[in-house]
């Protein structure tokens, strides 16, 4: 059986009739790194363990409100995400991994593979998977990140691995909305395996 969190606090929409909720599989041994919260935005940070020496992987959950960009969807979301970050690597690269919807909302994924970011004292690199999501009050983003060392990267069999884990783990953090079949929360749905 799969343990469940709703993720409360800075991450539940600040409109009074939005019941949508961020869920996901509690990680152990998760701390917190930063939270914020103002009518229009939320933001929470954590660090979790990482596999390997690594110590510590970044996971981050924002909200922002439909007001902020009335235009916007998970594809121009993630891109301007995307790009900010690319103006502040050396030698970036990314690509989509997955556009659609889960759980009725519309959904994009989007890796991207940072060599060397400019100015870090060290210098390092950075791996990111970004997940969009669509809610009915605003825009969802997960982001699940690495440092990489500019002196002894991993190898592509190791990216590949990072890249497939977090790619299940991004899969089982779903927005839901307790009050709507159309997007059930995990208690409201079978369990897949």
């Amino acid at each position: 059986m799969r343990r469940w969190g709703i993720l409360l606090g800075a991450l539940i929409a600040a409109a009074a009739q939005a019941e949508e909720q961020l869920t996901l599989p509690v990680p152990d041994d998760w701390r917190t790194v930063s939270t914020l919260s103002t009518p229009w935005v939320r933001m929470s940070a954590f660090a979790i363990p990482a596999d390997g020496p690594d110590g510590y992987d970044k996971l981050s959950f924002e909200w922002f409100a439909h007001d902020l960009s009335t235009d916007a969807d998970p594809f121009s979301v993630v891109e301007q995400v995307a790009g900010t970050i690319r103006g502040n690597c050396r030698g970036g690269s990314d690509q989509p991994v997955f556009a659609g919807e889960e759980n009725g909302y519309p959904t994009v994924v989007r890796l991207l593979l940072c060599p060397q970011l400019n100015g870090s004292d060290p210098p390092r690199g950075e791996l990111l998977m970004m997940k969009a999501v669509e809610g009915a009050t605003g825009f969802w983003i997960v982001v699940r990140g690495r440092d990489l060392s500019t002196e002894d990267p991993p190898s592509a069999a190791e990216l590949r691995a990072t890249v497939g884990t977090w790619s299940n783990a991004l899969r089982t953090i779903t927005l839901c909305d307790p009050q709507d079949p159309e997007h059930p929360c995990p208690e409201d749905r079978p369990d897949p395996g």
